[in-house]
């Protein structure tokens, strides 16, 4: 059998291989469940403090306004993270998919990924995301995906 000659001297070009991914992010019960834990513990530690009442009621506010806010911040975290040409994208509850670079560190635990990054706007854009939030395949993808996407 024979094969036929090539037409051009020029070496092959290889292309540079790059996995896509697409993970469905849910909320986490366990993110909110450390939020309700670490609320209850300030509030006690505001209780055993023995502050005066003006100042009691003052701090609890502000614990209550910023657990609140972190409430709200989780309830964000639901969407699809994807890549795509060693591009990362989100596209959270708006529907708006956003492309986004990586800037400061990268957590990346057995349970829990932290990813700090930039859209194309320059709006921040910090994903907290823990492993009850994706399938157990999702987590492992991702995680590979993220330690060897810098």
């Amino acid at each position: 059998m024979t094969t036929p000659v090539c037409s051009s001297n020029s070496p092959p070009q290889y292309y540079e291989r790059s996995a896509r991914l697409s993970c469905v992010v849910a909320r986490s019960s366990l993110l909110h469940l450390f939020l309700l834990l670490a609320t209850g513990q300030a509030v006690l530690l505001l209780w055993l403090c023995d502050l005066p009442l003006w100042l009691f009621w003052l701090s609890l506010l502000l614990v209550c306004v910023y657990a609140f806010l972190e409430k709200r911040r989780l309830g964000r975290m639901v969407g699809v993270i994807s890549t795509r040409e060693r591009r990362w994208f989100w596209r959270g509850e708006s529907d708006e998919e956003r492309e986004f670079e990586f800037c400061g560190e990268l957590v990346l635990l057995q349970w829990l990924l932290v990813i700090r990054g930039r859209d194309q706007a320059g709006a921040p854009l910090r994903l907290v995301l823990a492993r009850d939030a994706l399938n157990g395949d999702d987590w492992r993808r991702l995680q590979v995906a993220l330690r060897y996407s810098r």
